[in-house]
C-alpha cells in the first residue's frame, strides 16, 4: 500500500513561509501544501518597499511570485485568513470565521509586527506604520503634500525609509533612544555613529529622547519629547522594531519567550510543530544560546531548514553572515538584513 501524503500547514505568506513552501514541494511532489495567511495580498519583498516609493511600478512588481506559482506548484494559499488558535494535541487549526483544519505537520512562519512602546498606545490612531503593501500605496499618494517626517525610533524600516525620504526631498527628524536600534547591534558606539551618520545626511537626530506626546493639528502633527522638544511634522512614523507575532499561540501549550522557542533544528516544543521566521526565538549551537530571527535574509534560511526537518531530514541551523548598511559614510552591522545604503 502507497504511504499517505503527509498534509503540510504553513502560518504565514512571508519570506519563512514561501521558502519553506518551495522546499516541501520540491521535496515532496505529492503532499497537500496549504499557506494561511491573514493578509489580504500575497508576499511580496518588504525590502523593496522604500524603494517602491521612488518609481511608478505597480505594487505587483515587489511579488516573489506570481499568482499562478502557486497553482504551477500545487500550492494553496489562503488570503484574508486568520488563525486564532492552534491544538497541537489534536493537530488543528481554527480560524477566524470557525473553521477547524488539520495537519500532520505544521510550520508557523507568521512574522512580526510593529512594537508599539506603551507610553505611546493612545496615539496609535495618529502614528503612521510602514509594514505592507497598503501601507506603500497610501503613502505613496500622500508624497507630493509631504514636507517634513518624523521617525518615533531608528531601526532598518525607519532608515531605509528614511533613505527614500531624503532622495524625494522630505525633511526628516529621527527621535533615538537605546530601544530603537532595532535589529543592530546595541552599544554606545553604535549609537554615537548612526548620530553622526545621520547628522551627516542632514537629518535632525534627537538622541537619548522619547516620544511624550502628538497632538494632530490641521493636516499635520505636534510631536512633543521628554527633553521639551516641539517638532511640527507631517506624518509621525512608527519605526521602533518589531515584536514576534504570536498571539494566536495563547493556550496552546508552545513554549514561547520574546518569540516560538525552537532548537537548532526549528522544532518546537509541541509534537510536528516548527516555527521560523521573525516569530522564531532559535538556539544556536555556535552561540549556545538563542537568538531572535530578524530580516529576510534569516527567514528565508530558516523557512528551508524548518522544511527539511519536516520532510525528516536532520538540518541544524547555523548563524548567517552579518549583512551592512551604510549611513553618511559610517558602516554598520545587522542580522537577517540586506545591505542597503541611505547615501546614494
Amino acid at each position: 500500500m502507497a504511504k499517505k501524503a503527509l498534509k503540510y500547514v504553513i502560518i504565514g505568506d512571508g519570506h519563512a513561509g514561501n521558502s519553506a513552501a518551495e522546499t516541501l514541494r520540491r521535496g515532496s511532489p505529492d503532499a497537500d501544501i496549504a499557506i494561511i495567511s491573514a493578509k489580504p495580498t500575497h508576499y511580496f519583498d518588504h525590502s523593496m518597499l522604500a524603494s517602491f516609493l521612488l518609481d511608478k511600478k505597480d505594487i505587483t512588481s515587489l511579488y516573489l511570485y506570481p499568482y499562478t506559482w502557486y497553482k504551477e506548484h500545487t500550492i494553496r494559499l489562503r488570503l484574508n485568513q486568520t488563525v486564532i488558535r492552534v491544538d497541537p494535541g489534536k493537530h488543528e487549526l481554527m480560524l477566524a470565521h470557525n473553521e477547524r483544519m488539520h495537519y500532520d505537520r505544521l510550520l508557523v512562519a507568521s512574522g512580526a509586527k510593529p512594537k508599539l512602546p506603551e507610553s505611546l498606545s493612545r496615539y496609535k490612531g495618529l502614528l503612521t506604520m510602514f509594514t505592507d503593501a497598503v501601507d506603500a500605496m497610501k503613502l505613496r499618494e500622500r508624497l507630493g503634500k509631504l514636507k517634513h517626517v518624523t521617525m518615533v525610533g531608528g531601526d532598518c524600516i525607519g532608515l531605509h525609509l528614511a533613505g527614500s525620504m531624503l532622495k524625494l526631498g522630505k525633511s526628516i527628524t529621527c527621535i533615538l533612544n537605546e530601544y530603537s536600534f532595532w535589529p543592530l547591534e546595541y552599544d554606545t558606539s553604535v549609537k554615537d555613529k548612526l548620530i553622526e551618520g545621520l547628522k551627516k545626511k542632514h537629518i535632525e537626530v534627537l538622541a537619548d529622547d522619547i516620544t511624550t506626546e502628538i497632538v494632530k493639528e490641521g493636516t499635520g502633527l505636534t510631536v512633543m519629547t521628554k527633553n521639551g522638544k516641539i517638532i511640527k511634522t507631517d506624518l509621525a512614523f512608527l519605526t521602533s522594531g518589531m515584536i514576534p507575532n504570536i498571539d494566536f499561540l495563547d493556550g496552546s501549550g508552545i513554549d514561547v519567550q520574546t518569540g516560538i522557542l525552537v532548537d537548532e533544528y526549528m522544532h518546537t516544543s509541541a509534537q510536528d510543530v516548527w516555527a521560523a521566521g521573525e516569530c522564531a526565538t532559535v538556539y544556536y549551537p555556535e552561540l549556545k544560546d538563542y537568538r531572535q530571527s530578524t530580516g529576510e535574509v534569516n527567514a528565508k534560511m530558516l523557512g528551508n531548514i524548518s522544511a527539511r526537518n519536516m520532510l525528516d531530514e536532520k538540518k541544524a541551523v547555523s548563524l548567517a553572515e552579518p549583512g551592512k548598511i551604510t549611513i553618511g559614510g559610517e558602516d554598520f552591522i545587522t542580522y537577517g538584513w540586506k545591505g542597503f545604503s541611505i547615501d546614494v
